[in-house]
């Protein structure tokens, strides 16, 4: 899916689930706009990046605390990058979806341009979180997408979602299955419709922003 450069290391160590909060150090949230391509942005920037059905759209909202990404029923209607300032301190980017099949292959193949424009040439591209559901094993295009960010040395998290949906031994085997294709990285548990894992996932956010 995508092309690749030369190979990093990027081990990390797994977040435990935190409490159920939001972000309370987010107080000001404004849409900045939407993209085909990668943009000069005065501010750093932390990605979402994963599965056209993955939870993407409804994780940005729980993080926020406010619905201000579109969530669809319907898989893939994130087209372009949109981009959301956060107390003017940061951008959180929200990336089209990949690999979902029921879409035309023109489109999937402009999505993928768009996908690989955005990571190779952002500025301030501080950090990338792969979003993988927590009740499935991690597919192939998820793999291959880890192992494009490592080509490219782009710092990345995998975030497990829907964890009110799935079980501990679930969890586990999937962490296990996707160190074994990666190795060691660093990984949050969460849930969106529970509002799981957001507080620690926001305090790395902030941290890194602000370093």
């Amino acid at each position: 899916m995508f092309d690749k450069k030369e190979n990093s290391d990027n081990s990390g160590y797994g977040k435990e689930q935190g409490s159920a909060e939001g972000c309370s150090l987010i107080k000001k949230v404004s849409f900045e706009g939407s993209f085909e391509t990668a943009r000069l942005l005065p501010l750093p920037q932390f990605a979402f990046a994963g599965r056209s059905n993955v939870g993407k759209s409804s994780l940005i909202n729980a993080i926020l605390n406010r619905r201000i990404a579109r969530v669809s029923k319907t898989p893939g209607k994130t087209i372009l990058i949109n981009f959301y300032r956060v107390n003017d301190i940061f951008f959180l980017v929200d990336l089209p979806g990949y690999g979902y099949a029921k879409r035309p292959k023109s489109l999937r193949q402009k999505w993928r341009r768009i996908i690989e424009d955005y990571l190779k040439n952002a500025n301030l591209l501080y950090h990338v979180f792969v979003l993988i559901d927590s009740r499935h094993l991690p597919m192939e295009s998820d793999i291959m997408f880890i192992e494009w960010l490592k080509y490219y040395e782009r710092g990345f998290s995998v975030v497990f979602t829907k964890i009110d949906s799935s079980t501990q031994k679930t969890i586990s085997s999937n962490i296990k299955y996707l160190k074994e294709k990666v190795g060691e990285f660093n990984y949050f548990l969460t849930s969106s419709k529970k509002k799981r894992g957001l507080d620690k996932l926001c305090q790395f956010i902030f941290e890194k922003a602000t370093l």
